[in-house]
């Protein structure tokens, strides 16, 4: 049976027009009215939308034959919702429409050019016929009117993460950790449920701000979703780390294997003892250690291992430095015969002109007087002449 009816008789051609197939079961669809509010929309809605639909589709005709075509149709199509009926594709019936008036068919070439308010109106009159066209279907739309409030605390959640994000805000499993971040994220709820409510919105632009958030919300919910997952699954290990002490010298961090000192005009000591402000000797030994500790030489690209100084061998000291250097064997990998190890640097310069000073005065007072060993000289002569008298 072709379950079609007849527009009421107020318009004599679209009196001749089978409307759509009819779903007797069906209810309006539940979704968001034009006040922003979580509302059924109307038949009269659901009508105009339509209406709008199929006037896009003939735009092309004049502008007063157009509204003597569609003359009534709103009411008509309202009253046949009201009656159990059900509104199908806007596109088909505009062009049955135009062939019960014995209309051209449409150039195709002139594509309606429709309003985005009326493209949207005429997208969410159809997925109202979509959604009320199953029991299955319809049960999907009650559930999801059922969890809208969900989606608006979900929705805030998004946008404070998202938020958050962009200041580089710290967050932990996908959730904010400061105070701050959190009374941001709680006004966020509060408005996001405000507005599924369809309260705070003074003016007409904050729904289209509304509508932004809501496409921004469905795409970012996924990324969202799967970081605050992730974060969750992952498992968190807290290191602690013990002070570590270093044995022996070290100098800001790093291990001192050895020590070459110098004098005041820059020249290398060969055998330098040193001691603490204990009188302790000072030692590159670490605690327990027989031996210091080896020397890594960038300049060489090797290792050293070292023995004691020289003069210092036979007493087995280990605070006179420099130490001794000795090479790994590359056959037998065990150090060879120690030898003195090589400074930096061979010399410095003086650290002042009083060190020269003081070395001439020093090699002065060492070498004897001529003068008085030439008078000494004299009068050890004469005293061996008046002897020899």
């Amino acid at each position: 049976m072709n379950d079609t009816a007849s527009l009421p008789a107020t318009d004599p051609i679209a009196a001749t027009m089978p409307l759509p197939k009819t779903h007797p079961n069906t209810r309006p669809f539940v979704g968001t009215s034009p006040s922003g509010t979580a509302a059924e929309l109307t038949n009269a809605e659901r009508a105009v939308a339509f209406a709008a639909a199929v006037r896009s589709q003939l735009n092309d005709l004049p502008a007063d034959e157009l509204d003597e075509l569609l003359d009534g149709l709103g009411a008509d199509l309202e009253e046949r919702l009201n009656d159990g009926g059900e509104l199908g594709d806007p596109t088909g019936y505009a062009e049955e429409l135009r062939q019960a008036a014995g209309l051209p068919p449409r150039d195709p070439k002139s594509a309606p050019q429709l309003p985005l308010r009326e493209r949207i109106a005429a997208a969410r009159a159809r997925a109202a016929s979509w959604f009320a066209a199953t029991p299955a279907r319809r049960s999907v739309r009650d559930f999801a009117v059922a969890v809208q409030p969900a989606w608006w605390v979900l929705r805030a959640l998004v946008g404070a993460w998202a938020a958050l994000l962009l200041l580089r805000h710290p967050l932990i499993n996908g959730l904010p950790i400061s105070y701050l971040s959190v009374a941001f994220t709680l006004a966020l709820i509060v408005l996001s449920v405000q507005w599924g409510r369809g309260r705070w919105l003074p003016r007409a632009w904050l729904k289209h701000v509304r509508r932004v958030a809501n496409v921004a919300a469905v795409v970012l919910v996924l990324p969202f979703l799967a970081s605050t997952w992730a974060s969750l699954t992952t498992p968190h290990t807290d290191y602690s780390y013990e002070e570590y002490a270093m044995q022996g010298l070290a100098r800001n961090g790093g291990e001192i294997t050895n020590i070459f000192a110098y004098d005041c005009e820059g020249n290398l000591l060969e055998s330098v003892r040193l001691f603490d402000q204990n009188g302790e000797p000072l030692t590159t030994l670490s605690a327990d250690a027989s031996t210091p500790p080896d020397s890594w030489v960038p300049g060489d690209d090797r290792s050293y291992a070292h023995s004691f100084n020289p003069l210092a061998k036979d007493a087995e000291v280990w605070n006179v430095f420099p130490l001794s250097a000795a090479t790994y064997s590359d056959v037998t990998g065990e150090p060879g015969e120690p030898s003195p190890a090589k400074p930096p640097k061979d010399e410095l310069p003086p650290l002042s002109r009083d060190c020269s000073a003081e070395t001439t005065a020093d090699e002065a007072a060492a070498e004897p007087d001529e003068t008085e060993a030439g008078a000494e000289s004299t009068n050890g002569a004469t005293t061996a002449a008046r002897t020899g008298e």
